[in-house]
């Protein structure tokens, strides 16, 4: 399971003729962790055929924390309804982009999420993964 993070952004970036390390991402141990608890707990949600796309700027230092609210914002963002918007906000000094997107029937993720240095075009970062998806 650890692995399944760093093998979709190595996906995401070879679709693309980039590298994670190019797109500015992180796979440090506090991030697998939080990305894993993260994809296990929206795996739990009814999502039918969307996918939670989420990015978040490194480092992560209130790892617990930072969890428990990206949860919260997560589970509210599925409940507004509001398709083609993300919701771009800021918990414990990380900046956070949260997008839900249509996968196509091949595709089996419900969670992408992508920690990355600051700086990092989230734009881009977005933009690449929904391509992704929808390419399957």
């Amino acid at each position: 399971m650890a692995n399944i993070e760093k093998q979709i952004a190595d996906s995401i970036a070879g679709a693309n003729g980039l590298t994670v390390t190019k797109l500015g991402l992180r796979f440090d141990k506090v991030v697998v962790r939080l990305m894993g608890n993260l994809r296990r707990f929206v795996e739990q949600l009814n999502l039918n055929e969307a996918v939670v796309l989420l990015t978040i700027t490194a480092p992560i230092k209130l790892a617990a924390k930072t969890e428990q609210a990206l949860k919260e914002q997560i589970r509210d963002f599925l409940d507004s309804e509001i398709p083609g918007r993300d919701r771009s906000i800021t918990i414990f000094q990380n900046k956070v982009c949260i997008r839900i997107v249509r996968r196509s029937s091949k595709q089996a993720v419900k969670f992408v999420g992508l920690v990355h240095s600051p700086g990092t075009d989230v734009e881009l970062l977005l933009k690449l993964a929904a391509q992704w998806l929808i390419d399957g």
